[in-house]
């Protein structure tokens, strides 16, 4: 067999979900433009438009598209095919987060990978969407895009008439670009001595309580954090793991760390810092490098993770909830906040149009992954069941045994 085995294959159970579990289209699906891209053509066909969702459902059987794609933006025209004739209505505000944004997500496995994104999407909704936003949950739809990541898709009526350059100042926020540590630590009088002429006042730095909310409320907690994180490491392997101590002086670094864990009388700078909530116990010649801590270590770590283009951008094609996704055979799922937690892809996406009749692959490389629950340790000629095969397959990681490779 050709390398049409593996296409023919691929399409054949698309339809088999297509026809079974037609997905219900998007809100407003019909001021919506749609695209596609396909298993057996190279191009991407766009400024679709259908008007009935039994349209887009005879498109979706007939075509059997391996992505769909719909637009967050609202037109009056959707299928003018130029984007000035389309007369933008407005747009849902949506995040987009890929294992792309996730530092060091290139050497973790596929599972851990769809882990750690997870947990980041969580963090974004709950300290920044939900949160600090203040958006309405009811107004918020998670949905897992059914490859690497998740999307947040906001549909509150305050978000839709957004240009993007208002998308963009959430983005900023969000991220924390821009963002001066003076105003987050800033300079304050709080200590005054009593001199021969007279009194005056010395200043300080101050971290202002998380009753503040917003940025200023996230640096106590995550101070916390840091200080027993670098604690545990000591100055030298520090300067190694932290951005704002790398080609410092070993010196200035060594006396920050006696100045933060110790002390007299027991106690230790780091516990008066947070108590007191000012860097009166750190001298004068080390604040500077502390404050390139909060900086460059500390505030990276308290922002959300977000691919800027796509929130910004207002006629943006977003990944159609209900469909398969042509790289994996996963769904995309949709969900509410209260369903995130428990969610897990390689469980919860499988199509469950897919049987566990048995499929004769070729592994192109060995595998070791659990899918609806079984684990698949894999080389070499295997039989797996056909949910199994449609995930290895649309992954490039097998062939149908006897095809040339798909790599």
């Amino acid at each position: 067999m050709s390398v049409a085995g593996e296409t023919e294959f691929m399409m054949s159970r698309f339809r088999t979900y297509y026809v079974e579990r037609p997905p219900p289209p998007p809100d407003r699906f019909g001021r919506r433009e749609f695209g596609f891209m396909f298993f057996d053509k190279s191009f991407v066909q766009r400024h679709l438009a259908f008007p009935k969702k039994s349209e887009l459902h005879a498109f979706l059987k007939e075509r059997v598209p391996a992505h769909v794609y719909y637009s967050s933006a609202y037109y009056e025209i959707p299928d003018a095919e130029r984007m000035e004739d389309k007369k933008w209505l407005g747009a849902d505000l949506i995040f987009d987060l890929d294992a792309d944004h996730i530092p060091g997500a290139d050497q973790l496995t596929y599972t851990e990978m769809l882990a750690r994104v997870k947990a980041e999407m969580i963090r974004l909704l709950d300290e920044y969407l939900l949160g600090d936003l203040g958006f309405d949950e009811k107004k918020v739809k998670v949905t897992f895009s059914g490859g690497r990541g998740y999307h947040a898709h906001v549909f509150d009526p305050r978000v839709l008439s957004l240009r993007s350059h208002e998308r963009r100042e959430i983005v900023d926020y969000v991220t924390g670009t821009d963002l001066s540590v003076d105003w987050l630590v800033p300079e304050e009088a709080r200590v005054g001595i009593r001199i021969k002429t007279g009194s005056r006042s010395l200043k300080t730095r101050v971290l202002l309580g998380e009753d503040r909310g917003g940025w200023r409320g996230k640096v106590r907690p995550g101070l916390i954090s840091l200080l027993d994180e670098m604690e545990g490491l000591g100055p030298k392997d520090a300067m190694v793991r932290y951005k704002a101590f790398q080609g410092e002086r070993e010196e200035v670094v060594t006396g920050l760390f006696e100045d933060l864990f110790q002390g007299a009388r027991g106690r230790r700078g780091r516990d008066l810092i947070l108590t007191k909530g000012n860097l009166a116990n750190v001298r004068d010649k080390h604040q500077t490098a502390f404050l390139r801590l909060v900086d460059m270590d500390l505030k990276p770590r308290l922002a959300g993770e977000v691919d800027e283009p796509v929130t910004s951008d207002i006629k943006r094609l977003i990944r159609m909830p209900h469909s398969l996704h042509g790289k994996t055979g996963l769904r995309v799922v949709p969900m509410r906040r209260a369903d995130l937690d428990e969610f897990e892809p390689l469980r919860d996406a499988v199509p469950d149009t897919l049987t566990d009749e048995p499929i004769r692959l070729h592994m192109n490389r060995d595998v070791d992954v659990a899918l609806r629950g079984e684990r698949f340790i894999l080389r070499g000629d295997v039989d797996v069941p056909e949910f199994a095969a449609l995930f290895f397959i649309c992954r490039r990681e097998a062939t149908l045994s006897g095809t040339d490779s798909l790599d």
